[in-house]
């Protein structure tokens, strides 16, 4: 079981399985694709093993997203040669995706899914129940993939996207509307039956050519580059976005359908960029997809909108240069404020977050709740891995260090205490707001006799590139 689901639903599954007097064993497991490893499924083949699970009579069920589906779908085809397991998806994109077909597999390597299997479980138990629970960026996270299907297998999949895009995510596709309820059954109905259409007759992939395939060409690699920060669906994305500008320059799909694409990515607040897609990244993903496809790219693009072709022939220079385009496209939606704007080249500035804007006078400890700073990032740039609180006891510290590519914000809550920012030292105080630039690595201490508490706001995508100048992108700030 997925480890947040654990955390949401673990009571009432333990309540029920109680009530019911089985005779059970829950293994929870992180979901990340981190963790998503030979470990993993090593550690619930031990479970399986300590509780004697009975091979034909007792079958596995795995709940959760995408990662452990798979991770529990490799263990039962490798336990015992094979033991029957159950799923239960409980991610929008494990419900049209990885619920869906028969694959199931591990990263390895550094490589995605490289180690895995073909095994069919025995029954798939579709509810949209639990997306009520899932965070807005994994229902766009699916709905990635759900676009996927309807950019080369269903035009009318893309009009219903296209109609409804905010409701879908407003309601998670969980129907709290009857509009809402309607669409999101036809939506995840016509999901799941294009993808059993594609896969039905090729479930083993003899035939290298598949549709649902788009999106998946470069995605692996980048994925798998820029972890933590990009989900699947999203790494599907920036794919899809940069095939589709391959797609137009070659004429299967013109500037309209392709400006209609783009519309609705960022309204799903998918990415449609990210800085990595740079010519090293995509040469070696496209060398890789040509050997996972038996020598030949056989790369699905979008003929218009709900049809596709399959091409062998992309070089190099036509695939950086659609990397080109896709950047200058994406370049009004990261028009925001660069650093070095407002602190001078490379150095870091100290300054009261209540001084930023036209705030007037503030004084210290005052009231200032009415009054907001708004950080504005087009959702198709800028993806948010997460906010949390942190604490540090007085007399402690700690080292933060920001990803290679993106930055991170600290917002000073309460107590005082010390940033060292290599060989410079800069006071911490309520009000304050720590910028942590591409790479750099910040010593916080607390000098005070209160908690230091923050809280880290962990951008992933393009932030870096909006706000922090190339040349320092391995320096730090304070704001």
């Amino acid at each position: 079981m997925d480890a947040n689901i654990h955390a949401l639903y673990g009571r009432d599954i333990h309540r029920y399985l109680d009530s019911n007097d089985c005779d059970y064993e829950l293994c929870v497991l992180p979901a990340s694709e981190e963790a998503k490893n030979m470990q993993s499924v090593l550690t619930l083949v031990q479970g399986l093993d300590s509780f004697g699970i009975s091979r034909r009579n007792e079958p596995i069920i795995g709940i959760g997203g995408g990662i452990i589906l798979d991770v529990v779908g490799l263990a039962s085809s490798l336990y015992r040669r094979s033991t029957p397991y159950i799923r239960v998806p409980t991610s929008l994109l494990g419900l049209v995706d990885a619920g869906v077909g028969i694959k199931t597999g591990v990263n390895f390597n550094g490589h995605k899914n490289r180690l895995g299997s073909y095994f069919a479980p025995s029954v798939a138990l579709l509810d949209r129940g639990f997306l009520a629970t899932l965070g807005d960026r994994y229902v766009s996270n699916g709905l990635a993939e759900i676009l996927k299907i309807s950019l080369v297998l269903d035009a009318h999949l893309f009009d219903l996207l296209e109609e409804h895009a905010e409701t879908l995510l407003a309601e998670r596709l969980t129907g709290r509307t009857a509009v809402g309820d309607a669409v999101g059954r036809e939506v995840i109905r016509r999901a799941v039956d294009g993808m059993l259409r594609e896969l039905q007759p090729n479930l083993w992939e003899r035939n290298l050519e598949r549709r649902v395939d788009y999106g998946h060409s470069f995605s692996p690699t980048l994925e798998m580059r820029a972890l933590p920060a990009l989900l699947h669906g999203e790494a599907v994305s920036v794919d899809m976005a940069l095939t589709t500008i391959v797609a137009e320059r070659r004429g299967l799909i013109s500037a309209p359908d392709r400006a209609r694409v783009f519309n609705l990515m960022k309204r799903l607040r998918l990415p449609v960029w990210h800085p990595l897609c740079g010519t090293d990244l995509l040469a070696h993903a496209l060398r890789e997809t040509t050997r996972h496809r038996d020598g030949l790219q056989r790369i699905p693009l979008p003929v218009g909108i709900g049809d596709a072709r399959f091409v062998s022939d992309l070089t190099h220079e036509e695939v950086t240069r659609a990397a080109e385009v896709l950047r200058d496209l994406d370049l009004p939606t990261r028009a925001a404020p660069r650093l070095s704007d407002v602190g001078g080249h490379g150095h870091p500035i100290v300054t009261d977050v209540y001084d930023i804007g036209e705030l007037g006078d503030v004084p210290d400890g005052a009231e200032a709740a009415h009054r907001d700073h708004v950080i504005a990032c087009d959702a198709s740039s800028v993806v948010w891995e997460s906010i949390r609180w942190s604490s540090l006891p007085p007399g402690a510290a700690c080292v933060e260090k920001a990803p290679g590519f993106a930055p991170k914000l600290y917002f000073i809550l309460a107590g005082e205490g010390e940033l060292l920012l290599g060989e410079e030292s800069h006071p911490l105080r309520p009000g304050h707001l720590v910028v942590a630039g591409p790479s750099a690595v910040h010593h916080v201490r607390n000098h005070g006799a209160d908690d230091l508490n923050w809280l880290l706001l962990e951008f992933h995508g393009l932030l870096n590139s909006t706000i922090w100048p190339d040349e320092a992108s391995a320096g730090g700030g304070v704001a």
